[in-house]
């Protein structure tokens, strides 16, 4: 994926990785892996929409680099 960036946000204490294509002018379209992958198994298919949207892949909670949850969430 040329000229794509890489970053974290902070959600309820948990650090969540992401991976953008960073066509600022184009709709987001966000691609959310399965079980036991991490948010770079989308490459190819980043690669093939990234001239139509602004990809955004995700490293969800527990997988590549993002964080773990360190407690039970509270209600």
């Amino acid at each position: 994926m040329q000229d794509s960036q890489q970053g974290d946000i902070s959600s309820d204490g948990i650090r969540i990785h992401y991976y953008l294509t960073g066509g600022v002018d184009q709709s987001p379209l966000l691609l959310a892996h399965g079980f036991t992958d991490n948010g770079l198994c989308w490459t190819r298919t980043a690669d093939a929409l990234m001239s139509d949207f602004d990809v955004v892949m995700v490293d969800a909670r527990n997988h590549g680099f993002s964080g773990a949850a360190t407690r039970p969430k509270q209600i």
